[in-house]
């Protein structure tokens, strides 16, 4: 009888038979657990495993002290290997063999491909500083994919507070403690707002559809804009779009820390960081969810078709094309008292709402005055512009806004700038331009 809370190899064959069959069998274990490591899901397999197994605890203790043990003579290789790749490093005799540099070395006679390289000769150099961590490894208590995921924050007077945070935690978990912080960072203080890389591997065909999606994308704009606001909008189409031009254009599902007030979003299971400017351009035309799962909408629907059909349903930045995926913008900020009046509203796409929010897009006015739309350094939208002077306001707005400036501000001190922006040369000079002006 099955016993409860064990499992059972199923609809494979039994040790048994594996081992009288070892030496002919095509397709035996090695080339199932292949099939286990490449296949997408478990129901490709050959062998299945439900609740219920063989009863031999004795064996399966052994073997899990076994498995343990390896786990812990690896983490301490790693140790010893990435400690010798950097007294190798130094000592530089690994030119004597004529090759050309330290990495083609590594990737030669240690197998190692150049990340793996860089990040042992990083965790190693590190754990010099770090002789908690550097013991915990050596033991076996931590392995490498944590100490090296560690090391990315860890400083000698954050050690301690970090080996305790991660205690019990798997791989996987510190790697969402560490993702947004920085060297110096303690545990309990919040996460940055983070670049995010995707990558994927897909068939020629999936590849060429994928290029002419971004090509049509590209058409519909009228030119050439960035490989994320390509994607963003392909992402908004296949999450599709409300009916009714009254409604909000998507719905967002933002936690606010009250303590040091971090937000994230809900991103399919996730909770990702979001800094202040992806979080005022979706408050700006969003449905609230509240605890309840209840939608509420801050611009009256109403107001929302005006404005949607005075624009003629596409968006208000002269010269783009764009009828898909309009944002309710306001011109005035709602965090700077902005209202919900249609004079104060104006239908922007994806792309350049985006741009608005992280400073690259200035729109002053009304829609009843008229608006005045201009690039970050002050020349007329779509008229010649420097893109190195263009490019660097536009960050020192955004880092002004995440210094805790309020938009109207942060671009006020850009303004003040603007005509000094080639003389002052580097973003960090510009910075500390702006935060010197009394505005």
């Amino acid at each position: 009888m099955p016993m409860a809370g064990h499992m059972r190899l199923q609809d494979g064959p039994s040790t048994e038979r594996l081992g009288k069959r070892e030496g002919g069998l095509r397709k035996g274990p090695l080339e199932a657990i292949g099939r286990v490591l490449r296949g997408p899901k478990f129901g490709v397999y050959g062998w299945r495993m439900n609740e219920t197994v063989f009863t031999d605890v004795d064996g399966w203790r052994v073997l899990h002290e076994e498995i343990r043990g390896l786990a812990s003579a690896r983490a301490a290789n790693e140790r010893a290997m990435g400690r010798a790749l950097l007294r190798a490093h130094r000592d530089g005799g690994w030119r004597q063999l004529g090759v050309a540099t330290f990495i083609e070395y590594a990737e030669r006679f240690a197998g190692l491909t150049p990340r793996q390289t860089e990040d042992r000769l990083r965790v190693a150099f590190a754990l010099e500083r770090l002789p908690a961590t550097d013991l915990a490894l050596a033991r076996g208590e931590l392995p490498f994919t944590a100490v090296r995921e560690l090391c990315r924050v860890m400083e000698p007077d954050t050690e301690a507070e970090w080996l305790t945070e991660v205690e019990g935690r798997t791989v996987g978990e510190i790697q969402q403690l560490v993702s947004g912080r920085e060297p110096g960072d303690l545990p309990e203080d919040p996460p940055r707002a983070r670049r995010h890389r995707l990558s994927f591997e897909v068939s020629p065909e999936v590849y060429a559809l994928v290029r002419d999606a971004q090509a049509k994308v590209r058409a519909q704009a009228g030119g050439s804009i960035e490989d994320e606001d390509v994607l963003r909008t392909m992402a908004r189409a296949v999450l599709e779009g409300p009916g009714d031009e009254g409604r909000s254009s998507y719905q967002i599902a933002v936690s606010l820390c009250s303590s040091c007030g971090t937000a994230s979003q809900d991103g399919s299971g996730e909770a990702v960081t979001i800094d202040e400017t992806a979080l005022e351009t979706a408050a700006c035309d969003a449905q609230h969810l509240d605890e309840k799962g209840h939608a509420t909408q801050d611009v009256p629907p109403a107001t929302r078709r005006l404005v949607m059909r005075r624009q003629h349903g596409k968006c208000g930045v002269p010269g783009c094309r764009l009828t898909t995926w309009i944002d309710v913008h306001h011109l005035q900020f709602r965090s700077e008292g902005g209202t919900h009046d249609e004079r104060n509203l104006l239908g922007l796409c994806t792309m350049h709402h985006a741009a608005v929010h992280r400073g690259a897009l200035w729109i002053e006015g009304t829609w009843k005055t008229g608006l005045k739309f201009s690039h970050a350094d002050g020349t007329v939208y779509g008229a010649l512009v420097d893109p190195g002077a263009a490019a660097v306001l536009a960050d020192v707005h955004r880092a002004l806004v995440g210094l805790g400036f309020k938009d109207r501000e942060a671009r006020a001190r850009v303004a003040r700038i603007k005509t000094h922006v080639g003389a002052l040369g580097s973003l960090e000079a510009a910075l500390r331009a702006a935060l010197a002006q009394v505005v």
